[in-house]
């Protein structure tokens, strides 16, 4: 477990503390992995599936991630860890998906 991830909010325009606990999925508690490996299963070549990215929680918002920190393109949030997995592959790739070739 690495608990207290330091990560920058873009808004605030400064660091924030939070206090992250992320793991393998293998690493989950069983109920958490059960629910985790059911939706990979059931989305075999998403991204999430193919990627298996660490699930952690701050507060009440569930994360699913890859990488060593929060990226937008990433990551993915929600209320569940079922939802941040969604989220995680609906969001893949967005910033590069969004600029359709050209750099900024």
């Amino acid at each position: 477990m690495r608990p207290g991830r330091q990560f920058r909010n873009p808004k605030c325009g400064g660091v924030r503390f939070l206090f992250v606990v992320a793991l393998q999925i293998e690493e989950l508690p069983p109920i958490i992995r059960d629910e985790v490996e059911d939706f990979l299963a059931t989305h075999p070549r998403s991204p999430a599936a193919l990627l298996r990215p660490k699930i952690g929680v701050v507060g009440t918002v569930w994360l699913a991630y890859i990488g060593p920190k929060l990226k937008r393109g990433t990551s993915g949030l929600g209320q569940t860890p079922h939802d941040a997995l969604e989220d995680f592959n609906l969001r893949f790739m967005e910033p590069l998906i969004s600029r359709n070739g050209f750099e900024r």
